[in-house]
């Protein structure tokens, strides 16, 4: 049953009335009750609860994808000796090559992000299309998950740039 109470009245108070009311009548009857403020509190707890797993969820995905850009660009290093000899044998410096592999890297993540952000935002335009819904474009959300692509990148492409950079060219070029 739904009870309509005037807006001052006491809700928790009128809750436990209507419970000792239906126990005296009706000993064997379970009685639950709750209020559209608990309610409310019981759905905001369970938006926490939604939010907390998808941020773990896109940590994780994060994690894997760094690690992704990664081999990748260890890949590209090991495939590329030769390459970085001849460049520091010309008069390149460690920086200079050490650039040139954060740059693809950070190349290689923002053209991941550019495609997630386009795909996303493709993606919520046919779901809001179906269920009829209202679509409209927030620009903070996908302008921060292209900095945190861009970010990523430089972070996990630092490693492999930084490797690429010590390497010696005389053993670079003697490896092939």
């Amino acid at each position: 049953a739904v009870v309509f109470l005037r807006p001052d009245s006491p809700i928790d108070q009128v809750i436990d009335e209507i419970k000792q009311i239906i126990a005296t009548e009706s000993p064997n009857t379970t009685v639950f009750a709750r209020s559209a403020k608990q309610i409310i509190a019981s759905m905001e707890s369970q938006g926490r609860i939604f939010t907390l797993l998808l941020a773990v969820i896109g940590g994780v995905s994060l994690l894997v994808g760094g690690i992704g850009v990664m081999n990748v660009m260890l890949v590209s290093v090991s495939e590329r000796k030769k390459e970085i000899g001849i460049r520091k044998a010309v008069g390149a410096k460690n920086g200079d090559i050490q650039t040139l592999f954060l740059v693809e890297s950070l190349m290689l993540s923002l053209l991941g992000g550019f495609l997630g952000v386009i795909l996303g935002l493709i993606f919520t335009s046919i779901v809001a299309y179906f269920s009829h819904w209202t679509f409209f474009i927030n620009w903070m959300p996908p302008l921060c998950g292209f900095l945190v692509s861009a970010a990523t990148g430089v972070f996990f492409g630092f490693y492999p740039a930084r490797r690429a950079a010590q390497l010696e060219p005389m053993v670079s070029l003697k490896s092939e």
